[in-house]
């Protein structure tokens, strides 16, 4: 619970929520420890421990500069939050563009449920709308907590919700940085090798990342791009859609098993 205290007090998250997500998650490929591709993605989210560059500058200094900027749009630092609000743009790819998309989505998603149990005022839907945790513009500490798995105690009832959302993150926004990313390490001369091999003994003075400029995504004509990412997509989201079918047919099931009390939801 450490790591999340700075965040403020565990009061403020719905704990058992969180945990019903992800023993929701079922039916995906698996990693090589044995867990589902996507379960891994939501521990490490929730816990802030996905390899972007900025985690990477801090176990890896020696191969990835502390200096560096987020490599798509070489703007600002690529932490956790970064991902969901990167302005980087290729046709049908920009990260920002998506997060907030599929919020909406996700949002709309929460009060459809809801007005499936039972009628709402107008006065409920537009409160609801309202809240901290859907303000994207900026976006809110909330609504990046949301983005993260964190789910406040006054929404438990969205909790079937939420591994949809991410869902679609994880497709649309993570596995697509992913090809990015090892696309922007193998232009700095970045390889599997050089990450297992550790830093130099003969001279430690000496990183491997220093001897290589900075580049990023954003200094690259994007035609140049277009067709060797357009191949590495198509592979990628074939793979989102296999995930997806799997999911939508295990969330189905859930959705008809398990309901949110309208009384809990007038309530919150």
């Amino acid at each position: 619970m450490a790591r999340f205290t700075a965040l403020g007090s565990p009061s403020l998250f719905d704990w058992a929520g969180i945990h019903f997500c992800l023993s929701q998650i079922k039916g995906f490929a698996l990693h090589k420890n044995g867990r589902p591709e996507f379960w891994i993605f939501r521990i490490k989210l929730l816990l802030d421990m996905l390899p972007t560059l900025t985690t990477l500058q801090q176990r890896k200094p020696y191969l990835y500069s502390p200096d560096w900027l987020c490599p798509q749009c070489n703007s600002a630092p690529e932490d956790l939050n970064h991902l969901w609000t990167c302005p980087y743009i290729l046709p049908d790819l920009n990260p920002c563009i998506t997060h907030r998309s599929e919020l909406v989505k996700f949002r709309d998603s929460c009060l459809s449920s809801f007005l499936s149990l039972k009628p709402l005022d107008i006065t409920f839907q537009t409160g609801f709308s309202a809240l901290d945790c859907w303000n994207f513009e900026s976006p809110s500490p909330s609504c990046l907590w949301l983005t993260r798995g964190l789910l406040p105690t006054h929404l438990t009832t969205i909790s079937p919700l939420l591994n949809h959302f991410q869902v679609e993150l994880y497709g649309e926004i993570w596995l697509c940085q992913n090809v990015l990313f090892h696309a922007w390490e193998e232009s700095q001369g970045i390889s599997a090798a050089s990450k297992l091999r550790g830093p130099s003994l003969k001279s430690p003075s000496t990183t491997i990342s220093l001897q290589i400029p900075n580049s990023s995504l954003a200094t690259v004509s994007q035609n140049s791009w277009i067709s060797w990412i357009s191949s590495s997509i198509i592979q990628v989201y074939f793979l989102i859609f296999v995930i997806l079918f799997d999911y939508i047919f295990e969330w189905l099931i859930t959705e008809t098993l398990i309901k949110p009390e309208y009384g809990e939801v007038a309530g919150s």
